[in-house]
């Protein structure tokens, strides 16, 4: 866009800038970032981009995997307001294939979540996490589940709670 397009009245609807269809409003505050933060961020930015082709998808997975952008990842996915951008960069976790283990309950709250393709989505990655989880966790892990067994997604939940099972010393 050119300065001509901003000062023409007509070229500019600040309606259109608050359509969730057309703009994303994720925010990724970059200040004090490496390159190879910065070059992460704009891979997480890019996620959100629509009409994305399978194979720009599986690219972009791969240069999360190689950025070790995990920790943007979940920054993200923390500040994003719309549920179809948090499915998107949840989806991301499990298919760039990192480990989220150090966040993984931020991930079984997910897995609660009343919208079905948010809650499966994050159990992928609750299931893929491969590090050690301590007890501790997954106590608090299995409260959660506990208290979310009535929500919206039942056999989700069920699904969780099985696998938070199979990882406890009982």
């Amino acid at each position: 866009m050119d300065i001509k397009e901003l000062l023409d009245e007509d070229a500019f609807d600040p309606e259109k800038l608050f359509n969730e269809k057309e703009y994303s409003t994720l925010l990724i505050n970059r200040a004090g970032f490496s390159k190879k933060e910065n070059a992460g961020a704009d891979l997480i930015e890019a996620l959100l981009e629509k009409d994305l082709t399978r194979a720009e998808s599986e690219e972009l997975f791969e240069k999360l995997k190689t950025t070790n952008s995990g920790k943007l990842l979940v920054d993200a996915i923390k500040k994003a307001g719309r549920v179809s951008e948090k499915i998107k960069l949840v989806a991301a976790c499990w298919e760039c294939g990192l480990d989220f283990s150090p966040d993984f309950l931020v991930f079984v709250e997910l897995s609660c979540h009343d919208d079905f393709q948010l809650a499966l989505e994050a159990l992928s990655v609750v299931e893929s996490s491969e590090g050690v989880i301590s007890e501790g966790t997954l106590e608090t892990a299995m409260e959660i589940a506990e208290v979310a067994k009535n929500n919206k997604n039942p056999q989700l939940v069920s699904d969780l709670i099985s696998n938070l099972k199979s990882r406890m010393n009982v």
